[in-house]
């Protein structure tokens, strides 16, 4: 027998998953209810509670992105550098 709550199709994240995340990270998430799933009910996330791990996740990715940025400008130009003296070596046999 299917229940009114069966026949709704919700979109959103999979509670379990979350959870699960959270658990495997070691980090005490608030946003999961899981006080009615105990009783055959189901699970809830509290989005409002994932504004700030996500803030903060997205900081912790902008100094990481900012790193490789500058490592790659480095060894770009120290390419670049290398591929100028090679010409030069080159045009240097050739003369």
């Amino acid at each position: 027998m299917n229940t009114f709550m069966e026949k709704i199709r919700f979109s959103g994240l999979p509670e379990q998953q979350v959870e699960l995340a959270a658990k495997e990270t070691g980090y005490d998430f608030s946003g999961v209810d899981n006080t009615q799933a105990a009783n055959g009910g189901l699970f809830g996330l509290r989005y409002d509670n994932f504004t700030v791990p996500l803030v903060k996740a997205v900081q912790e990715q902008q100094i990481v992105i900012e790193k490789l940025n500058n490592r790659i400008d480095k060894l770009e130009k120290a390419l670049s550098e290398l591929l100028q003296a090679k010409d030069l070596k080159i045009e240097a046999k050739l003369e």
